[in-house]
């Protein structure tokens, strides 16, 4: 630091204590440095017994910082006082002034004079630390020599302490800027936690989900939606949602987002198609976003598969169909056991009656009782296939019986339509363990379908069955007309029918996929227009009870 003497060249003294403030902001040092530095050059350039800084706490006004200054350029003294206790600094003002220091030398000593050694007081000169009328503190400077009538001296005196709050308040407000860096850093650093945190939250929501404006520009979009399009949802933000989603020039027919502008939620479905006729069912929410009471600028739009809750309901629905026709159908029945019990018991007994009798006539009791046991039977067929087969209604069973069975109950149509049957039943086919009625069911159906698609001249109708790798295998052959291509995927489907209204229910072929189901086996089909159709059924070799 330099050396300032006590001498008139006014601007000298001034440019060394300026300089020293300067040098000491351009080293970066500390607060605590700068002060007592430059408060070291102000009391030499003063010529003080004792030098005092106050200052006001930035944080705190209320509270009074002082630092009492030391012979090696240190603070001796470093405490801290209400302004409230001191009736000094109340008097503080904007302007210097020297008083009298016998004011301060009585028994009640004001705190900023205490630990004060020089004694007596003669005089106190005020110089006070003040930002624009904002008083900061003060310099205290107890018994100066500085002649405070000198107004060139008073003057750099006070330009140098104005150099000094200055630099106090340039340092406590970069302070703040620091803490509001700090602050800043620490906020934005949540922000992006948070964002990143949406982001993923956006991202993995299993709903498809996207925001539009009133032009229909997507302003967020989660990746589930986007990869539907199979873009990333940078590539569809600032496009609009009809042209990179569905491929349209205009909004689409039916959207609903222009109702969710008018404040409206609205909800409507779509089914989106896929390769060999497979389909995403798809419930689409339109929910308005508000920026106040009465504007909506933003709608979201929530795309949710619901496939399989729709296909559960349209089960439900077709399952309380076939509950129904199931029990309309035992109820039919049982009053029809009836009537064919009659006929049976009747044509038996006149067979008895009649033994030697007329040969024509015995044989047409003959007829009429096979055709009554055979109505019988279908009858208790349909009985039990109307009610829900328990697992122990499963027994060892011949396969080629039950397929002859089956061709027998429909064998007078057969001879009625000229058709020609052929059967590869082999041999070696060992029992099977099932239910021999039910899949006795599944054969006169898919015999009765094969006769239905032969529809002029003579048909062919064939039937194998083998046995291979511990699996039966049955094929029903035909050349009918075929199933085409886009029925072919619904054929197995409830009341799903091509025959003429009154010539099929459409429940054939369902119930006899789960007929095969219920024996752990599968059903394919392989058809070609015009030629025919190939039904291949495979079931496997269960010799315990079916769980």
């Amino acid at each position: 630091m330099h050396e300032i003497p006590n001498n008139d060249n006014d601007i000298s003294v001034e440019l060394m204590i300026l300089e020293s403030l300067v040098n000491e902001q351009n080293n970066h040092s500390d607060q605590n440095t700068l002060q007592v530095n430059v408060v070291s050059s102000i009391s030499e350039y003063v010529d003080t017994d004792e030098t005092i800084l106050l200052i006001f706490d930035f944080e705190n006004p209320d509270l009074v910082l002082k630092k009492i200054l030391g012979q090696e350029r240190n603070w001796k003294v470093e405490s801290s006082f209400l302004v409230g206790e001191s009736s000094f600094c109340r008097k503080i003002s904007t302007e210097m002034v020297m008083l009298n220091g016998a004011a301060f030398s009585s028994s009640t000593v004001d705190p900023v004079f205490f630990d004060i050694v020089s004694n007596p007081m003669r005089k106190v000169l005020v110089a006070p630390l003040a930002i624009s009328k904002k008083i900061l503190g003060a310099l205290v400077f107890v018994n100066p020599v500085f002649n405070f009538n000198d107004e060139k001296r008073k003057k750099i005196l006070d330009l140098v302490v104005k150099g000094l709050a200055n630099a106090i308040f340039a340092a406590e407000h970069n302070r703040k800027l620091i803490v509001s860096n700090a602050d800043l850093e620490a906020s934005q650093w949540e922000i992006l936690n948070s964002r990143n945190t949406l982001r993923t939250f956006f991202d993995n929501i299993p709903s498809c989900v996207y925001i539009v404006d009133r032009f229909y520009t997507i302003m967020a979009i989660n990746s589930r939606r986007s990869e539907r399009v199979n873009k990333a949802p940078y590539e569809l933000v600032g496009g609009t949602c009809y042209e990179k989603l569905f491929g349209y020039s205009n909004p689409c027919p039916i959207c609903r987002v222009e109702e969710a502008f008018e404040g409206v939620p609205a909800v409507r479905n779509l089914r989106e198609w896929g390769p060999q006729e497979t389909f995403v069912h798809w419930e689409i929410t339109t929910i308005p976003i508000r920026e106040n009471q009465i504007h909506v600028n933003q709608v979201i739009v929530f795309d949710e598969d619901i496939t399989e809750k729709w296909i559960l309901e349209a089960n439900l629905i077709q399952s309380e169909k076939l509950a129904s026709i199931g029990q309309l159908a035992a109820n039919v029945a049982h009053e029809i056991n009836n009537p064919l019990a009659a006929i049976i018991a009747n044509a038996q007994l006149l067979l008895r009656d009649m033994v030697g009798g007329d040969e024509y006539t015995i044989d047409s009791l003959k007829l009429i009782e096979t055709a009554g046991m055979r109505a019988a039977k279908i009858v208790s067929n349909l009985l039990e296939s109307a009610r829900k087969e328990k697992h122990d209604e499963f027994e060892e069973t011949s396969l080629n019986e039950t397929i002859i069975d089956a061709m027998s109950m429909i064998q007078y149509e057969i001879n009625n339509r000229s058709i020609i049957t052929s059967m590869d039943l082999d041999p070696e086919v060992p029992m099977m363990f099932s239910n021999k009625n039910q899949l006795k069911g599944v054969w006169i159906n898919l015999i009765t379908n094969a006769l239905g698609a032969i529809q002029n001249g003579t048909g062919t109708i064939a039937i194998s069955t083998r046995y291979e790798n511990n699996e039966f295998r049955i094929v029903f052959t035909d050349n009918g007309k075929g199933i085409l291509p886009e029925h072919k995927n619904k054929i197995f489907e409830p009341f799903f029918t091509t025959k003429e209204a009154g010539k099929g229910t459409g429940l054939g072929l369902s119930v006899s996929l789960q007929v095969i189901k219920d024996h752990h086996g599968t059903i394919d089909v392989d058809s070609t227009p015009g030629k025919g159709t190939r039904f291949i059924i495979l079931i496997p070799d269960i010799k315990k009870t079916v769980s």
